[in-house]
């Protein structure tokens, strides 16, 4: 009866949400597969069944400058299980031993899946542990992003996840570009142009706003890097050596030209959406809105996005800085110095954002007041 009760429930419910039912189903069925999808690798994946943990020994690391580090030492028994190759099913014993920091060592826990080395001729008894195998819930999350953006908008949560795996691709193939020998610049300079074109068309459709938005995007863009390379020309000289990650000394101006070029670009395409929509719709809905007025709400909705999108950029730029700083300071370097070499880079990408978000107001509203109200009162 229970059972019947159920299934009735359920039909009632695939019958009032059809689109939404079969797309809990296809998340659900992808959660069951990405959890059971060791078939799909080469490499011997094995399962964690049983774990013995012992203390070995305290050890001290004396390269942490003036503050060595003592901790214990621990030595794990596993008891693991293969799940895929000509080995399915048999059961290995390994050894692990790692720290309590597990700074350079990992804990392995029961349950854990794990990839595996077999030694020669895919010997048992000289295998293992290269890493911990950690994709399946890497992926479960990027169809749970897709699920919730489809269900709760719909069309337009397909349109922006095309839109968001046509940018990443569109990422990859400029650094592709780049390794082979294309200018850095040349490649930030088409990726400004490529970005803002497939995010806004396919996201929010082609119509008046999208395009007055797109013209706000690329306007606010060309006088914010006209005035940061002119502040680059004519201001004190960086020195790029205390960039990270340095490579080669050959395009480091360049490098971080690019990487500011493309710093502020989301947050230019949000404001210009936001603006440019919100005020297309107050021109639809009160035709006989002055354009005073018009302006007037165009300042205020930008007062509210103002704020807000300048702590996000400022909250995104600390985020980032924060395991570096961490981690120098933990190699004895001061924080001043961390301060007079490091955050400079950041402070510069910071305000050039702040700048870019400032401009992109006053950009939008006029354009929006041009072509939008224009051509309104034509008809």
């Amino acid at each position: 009866m229970n059972l019947k009760i159920i299934k009735d429930k359920l039909h009632t419910l695939y019958k009032t949400y059809p689109k939404q039912m079969i797309l809990t189903i296809l998340f659900l069925f992808s959660v069951v597969f990405l959890l059971n999808n060791d078939f799909c690798y080469k490499t011997p994946i094995g399962k964690i069944v049983k774990v013995t943990t012992e203390t070995s020994k305290t050890i001290t690391n004396h390269n942490n400058g003036n503050f060595p580090i003592s901790e214990k030492s621990y030595v794990q028994t596993l008891t693991v299980k293969l799940l895929n190759t000509s080995k399915k099913g048999s059961t290995i014993t390994l050894k692990n031993t790692f720290t309590f920091s597990q700074m350079d060592s990992t804990k392995f826990a029961r349950g854990d899946k794990v990839f595996l080395s077999l030694g020669s001729n895919d010997s048992l008894t000289s295998s293992n542990i290269q890493g911990i195998k950690r994709d399946s819930y890497t992926f479960i999350l990027v169809a749970f992003f897709i699920y919730l953006i489809l269900l709760l908008t719909g069309k337009r949560g397909f349109f922006v996840t095309i839109t968001t795996i046509l940018n990443i691709a569109v990422f990859v193939f400029s650094l592709h570009f780049y390794s082979e020998g294309m200018n850095i610049l040349l490649v930030a300079n088409i990726l400004i142009f490529v970005f803002p074109c497939v995010t806004l068309l396919l996201s929010n459709g082609i119509k008046k706003s999208t395009f007055v938005a797109l013209s706000s995007t690329f306007l606010t863009l060309t006088i914010s890097l006209l005035l940061f390379k002119f502040a680059l020309t004519y201001g004190e000289e960086i020195d790029y050596a205390a960039l990270d990650y340095i490579v080669g000394g050959h395009d480091l101006e360049q490098i971080f030209f690019a990487s500011v070029e493309l710093a502020g670009l989301g947050v230019i395409m949000d404001v210009s959406v936001s603006l440019c929509s919100s005020l297309y719709e107050l021109a639809k809905k009160t035709p006989d809105i002055s354009r005073k007025e018009f302006f007037l709400s165009g300042r205020q909705i930008g007062y509210d996005i103002m704020g807000t999108m300048i702590n996000v950029l400022l909250f995104t730029y600390v985020c980032g800085l924060m395991p570096l700083i961490i981690l120098k300071m933990k190699n004895d370097i001061s924080l001043i110095t961390i301060i007079k070499l490091q955050i400079p880079f950041e402070i510069c990408r910071f305000l050039f954002g702040s700048i870019q978000i400032l401009l992109a107001i006053p950009i939008s509203i006029l354009l929006s007041s041009l072509f939008l109200l224009k051509r309104r009162n034509r008809k």
